[in-house]
């Protein structure tokens, strides 16, 4: 009997499992390039590295993140799950999706009603800065020969 031929899925296999070992060896050496804006956050010593109590700050906050998230997801699967079985199907996702496009249309239509009503406070102030101050002098008295008598009715009357 004649032996089959090496498969070639397995000597892929074997390829890449070698090529992730060389790989893993290699990056255990290396840190991993931090990114710029992590360093402008969380480097205070300006060295351009992460020292150890900054790596701890910065996963620190990631988990403070991941875990608001998840606090998040679970109110809103509480919220939206009608059947209570731990998960969205169709119609919940689109009930959720409109319920959240309500919500937020209601935000900005509060934060569009509190902008005007502010603009509006500001023109008015505004308006009542360029007003000039009233006169403490007072105004003449009308004269009454010129102007029409007015009856106890209100009807005016004229001067004869």
């Amino acid at each position: 009997m004649q032996t089959p031929p090496f498969p070639l899925r397995q000597l892929l296999a074997a390829a890449g499992l070698f090529a992730a070992a060389a790989t893993t060896g290699h990056a255990e050496e290396t840190p991993a390039p931090v990114p710029a804006s992590v360093l402008k956050r969380y480097d205070k010593n300006k060295n351009g590295a992460l020292e150890t109590a900054e790596v701890a700050k910065w996963e620190a906050d990631k988990a403070a993140v991941r875990a608001k998230r998840k606090t998040e997801r679970d109110a809103l699967l509480a919220k939206f799950d009608a059947n209570r079985d731990g998960r969205l199907d169709e119609s919940e996702t689109a009930d959720a999706k409109l319920g959240m496009e309500k919500e937020r249309s209601e935000r900005d239509g509060e934060k569009i009603m509190a902008r005007a009503a502010a603009e509006k406070a500001a023109r008015e102030a505004e308006a009542a800065a360029a007003t000039p101050p009233a006169s403490t002098t007072p105004a003449p008295a009308p004269d009454k020969t010129t102007a029409p008598a007015t009856s106890e009715g209100g009807d005016a009357m004229m001067m004869q």
